[in-house]
Protein backbone atom coordinates (compact mmCIF):
# COMPACT_ATOMS: atom_id res chain seq x y z
CA UNK A 1 0.00 0.00 0.00
CA UNK A 2 1.21 3.25 -0.56
CA UNK A 3 2.03 5.74 1.82
CA UNK A 4 -0.14 9.23 2.18
CA UNK A 5 2.67 11.10 1.18
CA UNK A 6 3.18 8.70 -1.57
CA UNK A 7 -0.71 9.02 -2.82
CA UNK A 8 -0.36 13.30 -2.20
CA UNK A 9 2.79 13.14 -4.84
CA UNK A 10 1.35 10.72 -7.35
CA UNK A 11 -2.08 13.26 -7.51
CA UNK A 12 0.16 16.21 -8.33
CA UNK A 13 1.50 14.68 -10.93
CA UNK A 14 -1.09 15.62 -13.17
CA UNK A 15 -0.86 15.19 -17.45
CA UNK A 16 -2.48 18.49 -18.66
CA UNK A 17 -2.33 16.54 -22.05
CA UNK A 18 -5.30 14.94 -21.25
CA UNK A 19 -7.39 17.49 -19.76
CA UNK A 20 -6.31 19.77 -22.24
CA UNK A 21 -7.61 17.51 -24.40
CA UNK A 22 -10.60 16.51 -22.86
CA UNK A 23 -11.82 20.06 -22.30
CA UNK A 24 -10.81 21.94 -25.64
CA UNK A 25 -13.23 24.37 -26.93
CA UNK A 26 -15.37 22.98 -29.89
CA UNK A 27 -14.96 24.88 -33.18
CA UNK A 28 -16.85 27.95 -33.67
CA UNK A 29 -19.23 28.17 -36.54
CA UNK A 30 -20.30 31.94 -37.37
CA UNK A 31 -23.14 32.89 -39.62
CA UNK A 32 -23.02 36.89 -40.22
CA UNK A 33 -26.48 36.68 -40.88
CA UNK A 34 -27.59 35.06 -37.86
CA UNK A 35 -25.19 37.33 -35.86
CA UNK A 36 -26.25 40.46 -36.90
CA UNK A 37 -23.11 41.41 -38.84
CA UNK A 38 -24.13 43.95 -41.15
CA UNK A 39 -20.63 46.12 -41.42
CA UNK A 40 -17.31 45.54 -42.67
CA UNK A 41 -13.34 47.22 -41.99
CA UNK A 42 -11.76 46.49 -44.79
CA UNK A 43 -8.17 44.66 -44.22
CA UNK A 44 -6.34 47.89 -45.87
CA UNK A 45 -8.53 50.80 -43.81
CA UNK A 46 -7.07 52.32 -41.10
CA UNK A 47 -9.90 54.69 -39.21
CA UNK A 48 -9.03 56.92 -36.52
CA UNK A 49 -11.75 58.20 -34.07
CA UNK A 50 -14.44 56.68 -32.23
CA UNK A 51 -16.87 54.58 -33.67
CA UNK A 52 -20.68 53.44 -33.40
CA UNK A 53 -22.31 50.47 -35.35
CA UNK A 54 -26.03 49.56 -34.24
CA UNK A 55 -25.69 45.81 -35.50
CA UNK A 56 -22.27 43.73 -35.43
CA UNK A 57 -19.60 44.12 -37.72
CA UNK A 58 -16.36 42.77 -39.00
CA UNK A 59 -12.62 44.87 -38.58
CA UNK A 60 -9.53 43.41 -40.74
CA UNK A 61 -8.08 46.49 -40.69
CA UNK A 62 -6.77 48.89 -37.56
CA UNK A 63 -8.72 51.12 -35.58
CA UNK A 64 -7.41 53.87 -33.27
CA UNK A 65 -10.24 54.99 -31.53
CA UNK A 66 -13.15 53.38 -29.00
CA UNK A 67 -15.65 50.77 -30.93
CA UNK A 68 -19.02 50.70 -29.79
CA UNK A 69 -21.31 48.06 -31.73
CA UNK A 70 -24.87 46.13 -31.25
CA UNK A 71 -27.44 48.42 -29.47
CA UNK A 72 -29.71 45.79 -28.89
CA UNK A 73 -27.45 42.74 -30.40
CA UNK A 74 -24.84 41.35 -32.61
CA UNK A 75 -21.32 40.18 -32.69
CA UNK A 76 -17.75 41.57 -33.59
CA UNK A 77 -15.23 39.85 -35.55
CA UNK A 78 -11.67 41.06 -34.85
CA UNK A 79 -10.07 39.00 -37.47
CA UNK A 80 -6.26 37.96 -37.55
CA UNK A 81 -4.27 40.86 -38.49
CA UNK A 82 -6.26 43.61 -37.63
CA UNK A 83 -6.27 45.77 -34.60
CA UNK A 84 -8.37 47.98 -32.50
CA UNK A 85 -6.50 50.62 -30.09
CA UNK A 86 -9.27 51.80 -28.10
CA UNK A 87 -12.15 50.39 -25.95
CA UNK A 88 -14.35 47.80 -27.79
CA UNK A 89 -18.24 47.92 -26.03
CA UNK A 90 -21.13 45.52 -27.24
CA UNK A 91 -22.97 42.35 -26.93
CA UNK A 92 -20.36 39.02 -28.10
CA UNK A 93 -16.82 39.41 -29.86
CA UNK A 94 -15.25 37.27 -31.42
CA UNK A 95 -11.14 38.13 -31.10
CA UNK A 96 -8.49 36.98 -33.79
CA UNK A 97 -6.42 40.10 -33.97
CA UNK A 98 -5.08 42.55 -31.38
CA UNK A 99 -7.20 44.95 -29.03
CA UNK A 100 -5.08 47.62 -26.85
CA UNK A 101 -7.65 48.57 -24.89
CA UNK A 102 -10.30 48.03 -22.65
CA UNK A 103 -13.11 45.23 -23.96
CA UNK A 104 -16.46 45.00 -22.37
CA UNK A 105 -19.26 42.69 -23.57
CA UNK A 106 -22.21 41.83 -22.55
CA UNK A 107 -22.64 38.29 -23.49
CA UNK A 108 -19.78 35.65 -24.72
CA UNK A 109 -15.69 36.78 -25.50
CA UNK A 110 -14.08 34.25 -27.25
CA UNK A 111 -10.37 34.91 -27.96
CA UNK A 112 -8.78 33.00 -30.49
CA UNK A 113 -5.51 31.75 -30.36
CA UNK A 114 -3.79 34.16 -32.25
CA UNK A 115 -5.31 36.99 -29.70
CA UNK A 116 -3.58 39.60 -28.23
CA UNK A 117 -5.61 41.70 -25.53
CA UNK A 118 -3.90 44.55 -23.24
CA UNK A 119 -5.76 46.09 -20.87
CA UNK A 120 -8.71 45.09 -18.69
CA UNK A 121 -11.51 42.42 -19.77
CA UNK A 122 -15.54 42.65 -18.58
CA UNK A 123 -17.52 40.15 -20.11
CA UNK A 124 -20.46 37.86 -19.35
CA UNK A 125 -18.85 34.63 -20.18
CA UNK A 126 -15.45 33.88 -21.44
CA UNK A 127 -13.80 31.18 -24.00
CA UNK A 128 -10.08 31.25 -24.02
CA UNK A 129 -7.90 29.28 -26.74
CA UNK A 130 -4.76 27.87 -26.28
CA UNK A 131 -2.15 30.63 -27.35
CA UNK A 132 -4.42 33.49 -26.39
CA UNK A 133 -2.22 36.63 -25.14
CA UNK A 134 -3.83 38.83 -22.01
CA UNK A 135 -1.92 41.20 -20.21
CA UNK A 136 -4.77 42.89 -17.97
CA UNK A 137 -7.15 41.97 -16.09
CA UNK A 138 -10.53 39.56 -16.14
CA UNK A 139 -13.43 40.05 -14.37
CA UNK A 140 -16.53 38.17 -15.32
CA UNK A 141 -20.28 39.98 -14.93
CA UNK A 142 -23.52 38.94 -14.47
CA UNK A 143 -26.51 40.72 -15.66
CA UNK A 144 -29.81 40.85 -13.51
CA UNK A 145 -32.09 38.71 -14.70
CA UNK A 146 -35.64 39.72 -15.34
CA UNK A 147 -36.71 37.85 -11.58
CA UNK A 148 -33.92 39.82 -9.68
CA UNK A 149 -35.01 43.15 -11.15
CA UNK A 150 -38.63 42.34 -10.32
CA UNK A 151 -37.44 41.21 -6.87
CA UNK A 152 -36.24 45.27 -6.61
CA UNK A 153 -37.93 47.40 -3.89
CA UNK A 154 -40.40 49.50 -5.89
CA UNK A 155 -40.15 52.17 -3.46
CA UNK A 156 -36.46 52.89 -3.80
CA UNK A 157 -36.71 56.22 -5.71
CA UNK A 158 -32.59 56.57 -5.66
CA UNK A 159 -32.23 54.76 -9.33
CA UNK A 160 -30.10 52.44 -7.73
CA UNK A 161 -30.58 48.79 -9.86
CA UNK A 162 -30.03 45.70 -7.36
CA UNK A 163 -29.57 42.05 -7.89
CA UNK A 164 -28.75 39.09 -6.23
CA UNK A 165 -25.62 37.08 -6.73
CA UNK A 166 -24.75 33.50 -6.28
CA UNK A 167 -26.83 30.08 -6.94
CA UNK A 168 -30.16 30.54 -8.87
Amino acid sequence: MESNMQLAQRNQRTNFSMIRQDNAPKRISINPIDEKVSSVISANSRLEGNLSFADGLKIDGVIAGNVTFGTEDGLCILSKGARIEGSLIGPRAFILGEVEGDIEVQGTLVLAPSSVVVGKIRCGKFVVYDGASISGSIETIQTPTKQQLEQDDPDDARGIIKFKTGAR
